[in-house]
């Protein structure tokens, strides 16, 4: 049982605006806003008594930039996780080190691309380290085990516990050294990729990875964007044995790395959708085309207000990297920019 003062009808009608922003138009957050009040009674009363079991999320498969399901939840089940996601994300901000970037206030993929763009002018090796599958792979023993040192509330960690093992999503099992043939089956595993809580609890996965890294191998030049890592040297030797030292790290956790490479800075530094190289930022080619994609989608709705939004947006995006011509360029593929002579 929940304490009555943990989850109160003001805390839960915060987390439901928050749910809500920006998806009001929607007809069941516009069903769920209608009866708001009552509903959050009865939710707050099925959390008290334990009773709360999260619904059947809808599964959506998107191919862009890469084949994914998303989990969507029920709305109310999305209020419950904005409203854990409030008590749990103040504590995991105390733990995690200044070099994690993903889903932390005041941080994000431009600190992310700012503190890679200045070790990339400094240091002239760089490794790119990145999970294979990594919210399929979370192992559900390790997160309750996580849990249970962050959180001396029982009832917390049962709460996160019921979200955790009913997520639907199709888990990624493999064997790791000291496995017999059949270990892998014996381990839960999968956060699924949508809810605000698993983006939380796979920020936190990898924390001890960026404790070995930060705090006993005391190596500065490392920073963590969710599953994506990246460490500078000087020493090609040195980094290549510092990064097979986070390999193994990560196989403590059952985690495995896509294949990695150290190379050298001056050829570009891959992160949060940039390349980064010692005298400029380029955006990805990639990141350029799904960009490009949208527009033109919007573009086709004919709402020029859509279209201004979407390229303001885009433009803000780009503005970290050196991209004034990339910008004509762009308007200039989606007709919206006109060489001179064709304006006389």
């Amino acid at each position: 049982m929940i304490p009555r003062d943990a989850f109160s009808v003001g805390a839960l009608y915060a987390a439901a605006a928050r749910a809500a922003r920006g998806k009001r138009h929607r007809a069941s957050v516009a069903s769920f806003l209608l009866e708001l009040e009552p509903l959050l009674c009865d939710l707050r009363t099925a959390l008290v008594l334990g009773t709360w079991r999260p619904g059947r999320p809808q599964l959506r498969e998107i191919r862009d930039p890469k084949p994914r399901t998303i989990s969507v939840a029920p709305f109310r089940d999305r209020v419950v996780h904005q409203a854990l996601a409030a008590v749990l994300a103040p504590r995991l901000e105390r733990r995690l080190v200044r070099d994690t970037y993903a889903c932390r206030v005041g941080m994000g993929t431009h600190a992310a691309l700012a503190r890679a763009r200045a070790w990339a002018r400094t240091y002239r090796w760089y490794a790119h380290l990145d999970v294979v599958k990594f919210f399929p792979s979370c192992d559900h023993a390790i997160l309750a085990a996580q849990a249970h040192a962050d959180h001396p509330e029982s009832w917390l960690r049962a709460l996160c516990a019921v979200i955790v093992d009913a997520g639907d999503c199709e888990g990624r099992r493999a064997h790791f050294p000291g496995d017999d043939l059949l270990s892998p089956l014996a381990h839960a595993v999968g956060l699924p990729l949508g809810n605000l809580t698993s983006q939380l609890w796979a920020n936190r996965y990898l924390d001890p990875v960026d404790h070995l890294v930060k705090d006993r191998l005391r190596v500065r030049p490392y920073l963590r964007y969710m599953d994506d890592m990246l460490l500078f040297h000087d020493d090609r030797r040195a980094l290549e044995q510092l990064a097979r030292t986070v390999e193994d790290a990560c196989h403590g956790l059952r985690l495995r790395l896509h294949p990695w490479q150290v190379r050298p800075t001056r050829a570009g530094v891959g992160i949060v959708g940039y390349r980064v190289y010692q005298g400029h930022v380029r955006v990805r080619r990639s990141t350029v085309a799904r960009a490009e994609r949208q527009l033109r989608r919007t573009l086709d709705i004919e709402s020029a207000e859509q279209l201004r939004v979407g390229l303001r947006a885009t433009f803000a995006h780009w503005a970290f990297a050196d991209a004034w011509r990339l910008k004509e360029r762009t308007l200039a593929r989606l007709g919206l920019l006109y060489p001179p002579e064709a304006t006389g």
